[in-house]
């Protein structure tokens, strides 16, 4: 299963995550943004890949103005408790078969997660 957010500023589902800070690393940045958005606390075993917002439309995210590198991490929860927070509605667990609406350019992330998930030998993404 992958943890979603339902984002507060369109009402749809997403994967947890946020710009990072100067002097943050990703990992950190990652880690900082899962507990902030989900209350929870998760350790990073794996880079899966770096994908670019040019390579989607936007249609229903609201920062349409702008350029994003995301980078899409595999981690395990080590801690916390699930709280929501003003970006995030909702917090739901989902399996591949049951996603369920999902926020501009999240859902090819989400489906590379699960391919990964599948096969082990697979590369990383890079875009």
């Amino acid at each position: 299963e992958v943890c979603l957010i339902m984002r507060s500023d369109n009402g749809l589902w997403a994967l947890p995550g946020g710009a990072q800070d100067l002097g943050e690393t990703p990992e950190q940045c990652a880690k900082r943004e899962f507990r902030e958005e989900t209350g929870l606390e998760v350790g990073i075993i794996a880079l899966l890949g770096v994908f670019s917002s040019m390579l989607y439309e936007f249609r229903t995210y609201p920062n349409k103005d702008r350029e994003f590198c995301h980078l899409l991490f595999r981690g395990e929860i080590i801690g916390g408790m699930e709280t929501t927070s003003e970006e995030t509605l909702e917090i739901g667990w989902f399996a591949e078969s049951a996603l369920p609406e999902i926020s501009d350019g999240h859902l090819t992330r989400i489906s590379f997660g699960f391919e990964s998930l599948r096969k082990s030998h697979l590369k990383p993404h890079f875009e």
